[in-house]
């Protein structure tokens, strides 16, 4: 079941680039949004983004 507050991660994510930035501004830990944003992927069944060495990047599902 989709966990509604991992969107919020999802959406930190997508605006700050990184788990760092998307952290710092939902003023928690990194691996607590890396957790969260995986539980996310886990749930939809697709990676919704893709890991760079400059960050996170949509993925086409998660533009979707």
């Amino acid at each position: 079941m989709l966990d509604w507050s991992d969107l919020q991660h999802f959406l930190a994510v997508a605006r700050g680039g990184t788990l760092a930035a998307a952290a710092a501004s939902l003023r928690i830990n990194p691996t607590t949004v890396g957790r969260r944003l995986a539980a996310l992927e886990d749930g939809v069944g697709t990676r919704l983004f893709d890991r760079t060495p400059e960050g996170y990047v949509l993925s086409a599902a998660g533009r979707d």
